[in-house]
């Protein structure tokens, strides 16, 4: 694999923490440009679909033939019926629509990672209920505090602000749901290959944050073709 991207540091992981592809009903990123993107720029993605590990498994598969070093992370973004959750090193898929409380318990029982994406979005239908946050943050184990398709900034700094009161690590992702946005967000951290280790090393990673250009946002709707069925937008 190449690595042209600026600045870049042999000793660091990059991670764009929250990507969808066409398994997302509402993203048009083909899995070969997820994969072409991690060759050209050295940026690991975390492909989590709306309710599927079916992009994540494509992906990781191309991506670990190419170098099996790298940690398989099969995630999914979840649709729960308090909000959404994502879960990250799952071994498999978690069905949607179960309280908070159960997708959690799902999310354990494979000995996965809980983040909660853009808590404090103001423009998603989609987002966790902050009573519901609150009754769960004991249990979740990553904050998204920075999210690149946040149309409002106030909606990040809320996230990092609720991370640091719950002493939890913040995460950054580019939320790409078009190729130009792949990478545009990502955190910089020590390598890792287990979900502890990806907890650990997030606490002292780099952030490098990126907002979408505000034209990508009506992308976000069902998309004619996309490979699985009609979900929630997000």
């Amino acid at each position: 694999m190449q690595n042209s991207c600026a600045g870049f540091d042999p000793d660091k992981l990059m991670f764009d923490m929250h990507v969808h592809s066409t398994y997302s009903s509402d993203s048009k990123t083909p899995i070969r440009s997820i994969v072409q993107s991690w060759e050209r720029f050295g940026v690991l993605p975390l492909v989590c679909d709306h309710n599927t590990i079916a992009g994540s498994v494509k992906v990781y598969k191309e991506i670990c033939s190419e170098d099996p070093g790298v940690p398989k992370i099969l995630a999914e973004e979840i649709l729960t019926s308090d909000g959404e959750i994502i879960g990250a090193f799952l071994s498999e898929e978690i069905p949607p629509y179960l309280s908070a409380e159960e997708t959690m318990d799902s999310i354990r029982d494979q000995g996965a990672v809980a983040i909660v994406p853009h808590p404090f979005c103001s423009f998603r239908c989609s987002v966790i209920r902050a009573s519901v946050l609150d009754r769960i943050v004991h249990r979740v184990d990553i904050i998204e505090g920075f999210n690149g398709r946040a149309v409002d900034e106030r909606d990040n700094y809320s996230a990092r602000r609720y991370a640091v009161l719950h002493n939890k690590p913040v995460s950054a992702g580019s939320d790409a749901h078009t190729p130009e946005e792949l990478g545009l967000t990502y955190v910089a951290m020590q390598a890792f290959s287990s979900p502890s280790e990806l907890i650990r090393a997030i606490r002292t990673a780099e952030i490098h944050f990126r907002r979408a250009f505000p034209t990508t946002h009506p992308v976000n709707r069902i998309l004619p073709g996309n490979e699985n069925p009609p979900g929630m937008a997000s």
